[in-house]
């Protein structure tokens, strides 16, 4: 029977190895990772990894979220078009709860070894800036992908040496 349990461990991680290789993701040691579907086929219209590095005192210090979306055989899409959407949603939500949102135009940018777009935004409250956020996207094959990371904006200067890492650790296709 231990035999069988071995092929079918063996023929899960086969069907996982392919939806892995086009979002590979290398958290750093330490950080609280969250999967979304948990066992995401290849075909699944959208796969997440979310990451959260958690400060001494039990706050998050810095979160950050790579999504991938399927595309559809026709689909057209235009990254500029997406990011500045995002940008507007982001606006919006920030406003609802009280805040102001201040966005850069989108910049070129690489995200997993993609060419794609990117924006910074300064999230402030009352007038004081409380909240650094940016968001990334590019286009794969068959695929769009975002990354979306946060810090306050007192530690966000602190946290770039390892924003830097994880994204060095992201691989798209």
């Amino acid at each position: 029977m231990s035999g069988l349990r071995s092929w079918l461990l063996l023929g899960a991680l086969l069907v996982s190895v392919p939806a892995l290789a086009e979002m590979q993701v290398i958290w750093p040691q330490g950080w609280e990772v969250s999967r979304s579907p948990v066992d995401a086929a290849v075909d699944a219209p959208v796969i997440r990894q979310r990451g959260v590095r958690v400060g001494e005192d039990g706050s998050q210090e810095l979160v950050m979220e790579v999504t991938r979306s399927r595309l559809g055989t026709v689909a057209s899409v235009n990254v500029e078009n997406v990011i500045v959407e995002m940008r507007k949603a982001l606006q919006k939500d920030f406003m609802r709860q009280g805040f102001q949102a201040a966005c850069s135009k989108p910049l070129d940018a690489k995200l997993g070894g993609l060419d794609g777009l990117e924006v910074h935004c300064g999230i402030s409250q009352n007038g004081t800036e409380v909240l650094k956020q940016t968001l990334q996207v590019a286009l794969g094959d068959g695929a769009a992908y975002s990354l979306t990371y946060a810090a306050p904006s007192g530690r966000y200067a602190d946290l770039a040496r390892e924003i830097e890492s994880v994204k060095a650790g992201i691989s798209l296709r």
